[in-house]
């Protein structure tokens, strides 16, 4: 693998910067696409140095579908990975793909407290998540994202189709979300931000 092309539809751009510490990937073998879901770009203070950012707004799309589609329309070779701002690349990610040329591949995905949540399963609508699975820019002609929460399926699924070198790497290279809070973590937030407010 040559190139791996790292899509990211961006409404976070605070966490920007963490996911940038996270490639571990040589500059010469990944291209970092960001595209925010705005009029213009963030602060330049947030943007990492080592991505290219763009601004695309369209009111109709959800879920950075949209946002995905355009960063999709950039790219013209090599591998393509989508890496949405809530959640970090692993660590382990690049080493296990790095000498594949299979078109399309998947991996095990784990939730941010270590719980399974997509292990060893079928390339179908709740097998598959946008962050567990890797594919070649030939297989994206005529193929981009609708306009639904489950869109990362389908997407997935029409890819696969025309898929002719599949592997599937039995191995946890995926944390669905981990930059995002757990429950029990929003509900502390919650509950000291009601506290600050009651001590004033």
């Amino acid at each position: 693998m040559k190139v791996l092309n790292i899509i990211t539809p961006c409404s976070r751009p605070q966490n920007l910067l963490m996911l940038s510490e996270s490639i571990n990937i040589p500059k010469d073998n990944y291209r970092w696409i960001v595209v925010y879901d705005g009029i213009e770009l963030p602060n330049k203070d947030l943007i990492p140095e080592n991505c290219e950012i763009y601004s695309f707004k369209d009111e109709s799309s959800t879920y950075g579908n949209y946002q995905r589609n355009y960063g999709l329309n950039l790219i013209e070779e090599g591998h393509i990975y989508f890496n949405d701002d809530d959640t970090t690349l692993h660590p382990q990610l690049w080493e296990n793909v790095k000498d594949l040329e299979n078109d399309f591949i998947t991996f095990n995905q784990v939730e941010k407290n270590g719980t399974p949540r997509l292990i060893d399963r079928k390339v179908e609508l709740t097998g598959v998540d946008s962050h567990n699975f890797i594919f070649h820019h030939s297989l994206i002609e005529g193929v981009r994202f609708k306009n639904t929460y489950d869109a990362d399926g389908y997407f997935a699924i029409d890819c696969f189709k025309k898929a002719k070198n599949y592997i599937h790497l039995s191995k946890v290279l995926s944390v669905y979300n981990s930059l995002a809070l757990m429950p029990h973590e929003r509900m502390q937030n919650e509950i000291q931000n009601a506290f600050r407010f009651f001590i004033r």
